[in-house]
């Protein structure tokens, strides 16, 4: 198993370096649609995050946008979603806190009781009952942040993979992210169609000194052209 994984590894390391060396956009935008045409599968989801729904019966660039350039976010996202995690244990902390006390405790299992059974909170309760609420409610709130974030570091980690490989260290690598457009005709049901696809390349700082770490174009978007 150990084996395969290794030769699985390299194989994939040979296809970036290949992929990143063959023929910037023109060379992603022929890989794309030959192998949509030919629905492979495989092979579109190894470099672009998008599937075109149509076949495609030629295709020609039109024109390429400039680059833009900004950092690679996956680090803060990653940081991001440690902090709340952080937060939502530390308010379940508190929360077990105050409601093992030996004061609370009993009072507060009251309060369950008749929130189970939909009954009014008395008077000499309900400061318990509000405190109660307001530990679930920000639970709550907690919760459906950790899990935005993670879906957030989810989403990066694949598009960098898609860029750069598997790499154990993804998360801790800063960088920058380049991106730019293609204008395209596109040849569909024997009409030419504008289309604009978003290609994104991440060119990540290795924490090995004197390694680079090889990345390649990624078809991010393809939208028709206003």
């Amino acid at each position: 198993m150990r084996e395969r994984a290794t030769a699985l590894a390299v194989a994939l390391g040979l296809a970036v370096a290949a992929m990143a060396c063959g023929g910037g956009e023109s060379g992603v935008v022929n890989r794309y649609f030959t192998a949509l045409n030919a629905d492979d599968t495989a092979t579109l989801s190894s470099f672009a995050a998008v599937r075109f729904d149509k076949k495609v019966d030629a295709w020609k660039i039109v024109s390429v946008g400039p680059e833009t350039r900004g950092p690679a976010t996956l680090p803060d996202l990653v940081a991001k979603h440690e902090e709340l995690e952080a937060a939502l244990g530390e308010n379940l902390r508190e929360y077990r806190t105050w409601g093992n006390d030996l004061e609370i405790y009993p009072k507060l299992e009251r309060v369950k009781e008749l929130l189970k059974d939909e009954k009014d909170i008395p008077k000499s309760l309900q400061e318990i009952a509000d405190t109660y609420e307001a530990f679930n409610e920000k639970n709550k709130e907690l919760r459906d942040q950790v899990a935005d974030a993670k879906s957030e570091v989810d989403a990066e980690k694949r598009n960098s993979q898609l860029s750069v490989g598997m790499l154990d260290d993804l998360e801790t690598l800063n960088g920058e992210v380049i991106s730019k457009t293609v204008d395209l005709d596109l040849t569909i049901d024997g009409q030419v169609q504008p289309y604009v696809m978003g290609l994104r390349r991440y060119e990540l700082e290795s924490e090995t000194p004197g390694m680079r770490i090889v990345s390649r174009w990624v078809v991010a978007s393809l939208d028709p052209r206003g």
